[in-house]
């Protein structure tokens, strides 16, 4: 006799909405997933290809704990901190969960303060670990900021961690060094996770306060300006007491033999990272200057920008434009954003003129 009974689950992952990524079509123009459309650098093939070849990338042995030391050697150099600060993972996400882990619990009635729209993902995490989620508007009519007033209020002695992107997804607005030291100096208790994915393509960084805050964290991926999303390569500049902690708590070898080459090797590849930024702010201040007149578009530091196509649904001019061969994201997944506001990642220009075009014929 066959027995079926469903094993009961946690409540908290019963509430968690599945994460839906940018559309990929087949032959479709893709603006959906904020990639680097130059991809990765040439550089980064032939080490990989050449070192298999050479026997030297062996994909059956573990990763060598000297070419993690090499990494997050070179990450420091880099990002201009101390290498006992550097931790590696999986992309951001799997830097995220390891560190969610750290500080939520579940049980212990922790709470994380979320500033919406952002990156769906700190909402799942949080509830994955038996942690509640609470949510701060942005301010919409300010280009998205985050009333930093307003959120050091929302916190209390449940407060564990506070997740600011700088610049944020899906908005592009980076966050004010200032507004960042106020939060970290009234709430001594939270860790305040800075997402630094889109850096590159800003005019500043918050690294720095890394230095001076004990309770601030910045992470960062190799996804985005250096174009290794297919290969998952993340880290975080971490205070040096949270180190050994965060290395108890990782899963091992999250970052594989082929991410950990590919890794060293754009970071090595200065040329082509200067190419994929000065791409990205050509098109960026393109789509910015021929859109404008069509919708509201909201000014980004990111590879991407946030357009309300108001009073059309988002859903409307999503399925317009795929109909034409380009995907663009919904916003209307993102907490708090509304059903309007579409993203576009910064293409080439070709493919800047294409969506352009296309948005002007609707």
């Amino acid at each position: 006799m066959t027995i079926r009974m469903r094993v009961p689950v946690r409540p908290s992952v019963e509430d968690i909405t599945e994460y839906k990524p940018g559309k990929s079509v087949k032959g479709a123009i893709k603006l959906s997933s904020n990639e680097n459309p130059l991809g990765a650098s040439p550089e980064v093939v032939r080490a990989i290809v050449g070192r298999l070849e050479a026997g030297d990338l062996k994909l059956s042995v573990y990763p060598w704990e000297r070419n993690e030391e090499s990494l997050r050697e070179e990450i420091a150099r880099y990002a201009g901190v101390d290498v006992n600060r550097i931790v590696i993972g999986a992309g951001i996400d799997g830097v995220l969960d390891t560190l969610v882990k750290i500080f939520i619990g579940n049980g212990d009635e922790a709470e994380a303060l979320i500033p919406v729209p952002t990156f769906s993902l700190y909402e799942s995490l949080v509830k994955i670990a038996g942690g509640t989620p609470r949510y701060i508007p942005r301010d919409r009519d300010n280009n998205f900021g985050i009333p930093a007033a307003a959120l050091i209020s929302a916190c209390n002695d449940k407060t564990r961690m506070i997740f600011l992107s700088s610049p944020n997804n899906p908005t592009g607005n980076c966050m004010a060094e200032g507004d960042v030291r106020a939060i970290a100096e009234s709430v001594p208790t939270a860790m305040v996770a800075i997402d630094e994915a889109y850096v590159e393509f800003a005019d500043k960084s918050l690294v720095n306060l890394v230095n001076e805050y004990d309770n601030v964290l910045v992470l960062r991926t190799f996804s985005k300006a250096f174009g290794l999303a297919g290969l998952r390569v993340g880290y975080a500049v971490i205070p040096e007491w949270l180190a050994s902690i965060y290395n108890k708590v990782a899963l091992p070898f999250t970052v594989n033999n082929v991410a950990l080459t590919a890794a060293l090797t754009a970071l090595s590849d200065k040329e082509h990272l200067r190419r994929s930024i000065e791409l990205v702010q050509v098109g960026r201040a393109y789509l910015e200057q021929n859109l404008q007149g069509l919708f509201t578009v909201y000014l980004s530091e990111a590879n991407f920008v946030l357009v309300d196509v108001s009073p059309r649904t988002a859903r409307e001019v999503f399925d317009a434009l795929l109909k034409k061969g380009i995907t663009v994201r919904d916003c209307s997944s993102f907490r708090g954003a509304g059903d309007s506001f579409i993203r576009i990642s910064v293409g080439t220009q070709e493919q800047n003129e294409k969506v352009v075009a296309a948005l002007k014929s609707l």
